[in-house]
């Protein structure tokens, strides 16, 4: 290999990953398909600009437009998606049977040792299974993928319910809004939130706080795959709810491996009123915080009435890479990332 020349240039023009970690990438692209192709699972590809986006009031999209040269349009307003479902719901209700995508996807936000705005999805979808079924092939698959770069001990299994009473002694379904912000005093997070906030966001402090850094992580040091079920129902999004003991639940999981979120699985959801409800709901909810209302994509909801059971996944490879890796920012995984794109 020639050494890179030395350049009086004020840019830096230099990819931030290294040729190593590029050819890793592509082995692992190469490994993933080879693990679907063997299973059935057909690849697809789907649209990057939509003229609709996802409400979530969490999730920023990018926008841009479009300018026709010769006909008029009324609505030239799109989106670049942040997650390739939408359009892949579409495909499984066309009678698909069980896909999956890898692809490029965009969201606003921090850029950080974990982020970075354009980053890449694995996302995929099995027909006629539930997310419990889903999590088996999720362990399975990262279990291949790392196996040979990390020592990994036995996956682990563990509701949203059995953290929170590991971690705080109580039981985050039925807890109160008041315990929470007592709890949230306790441990130094007092100032953090707004005491009008709802439920879900003190939950959602103390889990990043106090939960998620030591989910995946051995005492030993060793790694391993964590995947946490069970959420609470207001936190559902796209995911069917059903109830447990005495309180609904949302039928939806993470996985975690050394304090790293990897990725976001759901049953899915194949209701389109509850669907737009819960759409409705959240574009509510972002006009409440000053954002842009969004418009609904209606195509997507009309699909939902022809929507066969199944579940879904999207895992994030950067993030997988860096663990692979043993890498401490997404900057050295990504050739060019957003600060030299």
């Amino acid at each position: 290999m020639f050494p890179v020349p030395k350049t009086s240039s004020k840019y830096e023009w230099q990819a931030s990953a290294s040729i190593e970690t590029i050819k890793l990438r592509a082995q692992t692209l190469r490994q993933i398909r080879t693990f679907f192709d063997k299973q059935g699972v057909l690849e697809v590809d789907t649209p990057t600009l939509s003229s609709s986006t996802i409400p979530d009031p969490f999730i920023e999209s990018f926008q841009t437009q479009y300018i026709p040269l010769t006909q008029t349009m009324q609505n030239n307003i799109y989106y670049l998606h942040t997650s390739p479902e939408f359009p892949m719901k579409r495909l499984l209700a066309g009678g698909s049977g069980s896909i999956y995508q890898i692809s490029k996807v965009f969201r606003q936000g921090e850029v950080s040792s974990r982020h970075n705005p354009e980053f890449t999805l694995l996302e995929w979808y099995q027909v006629d299974w539930d997310h419990r079924q889903l999590m088996q092939q999720v362990s399975q698959l990262l279990t291949e993928l790392l196996a040979p770069f990390i020592q990994l001990d036995e996956t682990v299994f563990i509701s949203y319910k059995e953290a929170f009473q590991k971690e705080f002694g109580f039981n985050p379904h039925t807890v109160s809004k008041s315990e929470l912000i007592k709890c949230t005093e306790q441990i130094g997070l007092a100032d953090v939130l707004n005491l009008d906030e709802d439920k879900d966001r003190f939950l959602e402090l103390l889990f990043s706080h106090k939960i998620e850094p030591s989910l995946g992580k051995s005492k030993d040091d060793n790694a391993y795959i964590c995947l946490l079920y069970n959420y609470p129902a207001t936190q559902a999004s796209l995911a069917k709810t059903s109830m447990e003991n005495d309180y609904p639940i949302a039928q939806r999981f993470e996985v975690f491996i050394n304090g790293i979120e990897l990725g976001n699985g759901f049953n899915e959801l194949n209701d389109a009123q509850e669907q737009k409800k819960r759409f409705t709901m959240e574009n509510k909810l972002r006009v409440e915080a000053g954002q842009l209302e969004v418009p609904l994509d209606e195509r997507f909801l009309e699909c939902l009435y022809s929507l066969p059971q199944c579940a879904g996944v999207a895992i994030g490879i950067e993030r997988l890479l860096m663990i692979m890796s043993q890498k401490k920012h997404i900057n050295e995984v990504i050739a060019f990332p957003f600060e030299k794109a």
